[in-house]
């Protein structure tokens, strides 16, 4: 049987170290690794890590190494390439502004943003098409959300008509309610 493998004897302050991101990490992935040294040196094995952790042996072992090799920050991950950020930080600053401004005020016919209306207008103004959920993300991000519009048909009606109705009816709400005997 091969022998099982752990972590190496970890000294107060790295304890410290791993407890910390293991209680605090910035995600679920570092928060993984912290918890899988802080097991191994509480005693237990790669495979019971594995199993509790319900990850890879060879992941544990990898991790391990980083650790080992790093210290506590060869559990963070490290960045990778990739697509650059279409969403710059001009693009969010300039969306803000957008949707905090009354689209009348932009030359549109509503008043309201919508999802659509507002990818519409960034899409003409810095001509960078985003997907409908990654502007949802970007909203959320910025702890901004959109309100279901109403629509009425009140610039349809006649104005007099309708205050000579409201008239009426206030008329009718006030007099002392008399019904007509059979």
């Amino acid at each position: 049987m091969k022998p099982q493998r752990f972590i190496r004897t970890l000294t107060k302050t790295e304890c410290q170290e791993v407890e910390e991101v293991y209680r605090r990490g910035p995600n679920n992935r570092v928060r993984k690794r912290a918890h899988a040294i802080r097991l191994s040196a509480m005693g237990y094995a790669v495979t019971q890590i594995a199993e509790i952790l319900g990850c890879n042996r060879q992941s544990i072992h990898n991790w391990f190494d980083l650790f080992e090799a790093q210290g506590y920050q060869g559990i963070y991950d490290k960045p990778r390439s990739g697509r650059p950020v279409i969403a710059t930080v001009d693009y969010r600053t300039r969306l803000i502004e957008a949707i905090k401004t009354n689209p009348r005020k932009m030359g549109y016919p509503f008043t309201v943003w919508t999802l659509t209306r507002i990818r519409a207008h960034m899409t003409r103004e810095m001509k960078i098409l985003l997907s409908e959920s990654r502007v949802r993300q970007i909203m959320k991000e910025e702890g901004l959300v959109f309100k279901r519009p109403k629509h009425t048909l009140a610039q349809k009606r006649d104005k007099d008509a309708f205050a000579e109705v409201r008239d009426i009816l206030e008329q009718v709400k006030k007099s002392p309610w008399n019904p007509v005997p059979v």
